[in-house]
């Protein structure tokens, strides 16, 4: 695995993150998640990013330790609750923001003193950080993948100077996921989607590892919608 670049991911369980895992088959990865990935190029790094960071900042400071520096990092870990406002619990707010927005905030101070200059990172955020959807209200998921954005862009001002570009993407809805699948709801969708089709999580796995590739060395700082054109309908 030596002469490898180090990649440290989250959200590598889901049917993005396995499909991207497949493509960076290159790479040596340090996932963190609940859920092992079984890939021959994984470490897997026990984290629930509900709970305080204290559980996985020992183990993973020891695997960065023993596999030098990163040259990529990729923050999809996520967790939607789809309640309307007045629905939403504490408890709920707190955990949706914990896992897709304090986790990277956290991972960002951990691995700083490891990243390589002209090192990648890259946010999964969701259209849902600017747009509201009319079939399953997320106040909560919304408001915690538009802090992504907020991060992501301080980020790639305060390490510019390193050479370390730090940008995000944007999915829409997609053929696996959380997303409706089928009937009334899934057609409303699709209507409003400019392609006419709901996207594939390898299509949003192709654009992530452009970005953590040498051929977006001139991108920083970028938040990329990968929806099939649902971000221009109203």
């Amino acid at each position: 695995m030596s002469g490898r670049p180090l990649l440290v991911a989250t959200g590598l369980s889901s049917a993005l993150g396995l499909i991207l895992t497949e493509q960076l088959s290159d790479w040596n990865i340090i996932s963190l998640g609940r859920t092992p990935v079984a890939a021959p190029q994984v470490q897997h790094v026990t984290a629930d990013f509900r709970r305080s960071s204290s559980h996985w900042e020992g183990p993973l400071a020891e695997k960065l330790e023993e596999m030098g520096g990163v040259a990529g990092f990729v923050h999809a870990a996520g967790l939607v609750y789809s309640d309307a406002l007045e629905a939403t619990t504490l408890s709920e707010w707190d955990d949706t923001l914990a896992v897709n927005l304090r986790s990277a905030f956290r991972l960002g101070q951990v691995l700083s003193p490891y990243l390589n200059l002209g090192a990648s990172i890259v946010m999964v955020g969701s259209v849902d950080a600017w747009q509201v959807s009319r079939d399953g209200p997320a106040a909560s998921y919304g408001a915690a993948k538009a802090g992504l954005v907020g991060l992501m862009r301080h980020w790639a001002g305060e390490w510019g100077h390193r050479g370390i570009r730090v940008n995000g993407v944007a999915p829409g809805a997609l053929a696996s996921g959380n997303g409706p699948q089928s009937g009334p709801v899934h057609k409303a969708v699709v209507d409003r989607i400019a392609l006419g089709r709901l996207g594939h999580p390898k299509e949003v796995a192709e654009v992530i590892r452009f970005l953590l590739s040498p051929a977006a060395s001139y991108i920083t700082g970028a938040w990329i919608p990968v929806d099939g054109g649902l971000n221009i309908s109203y």
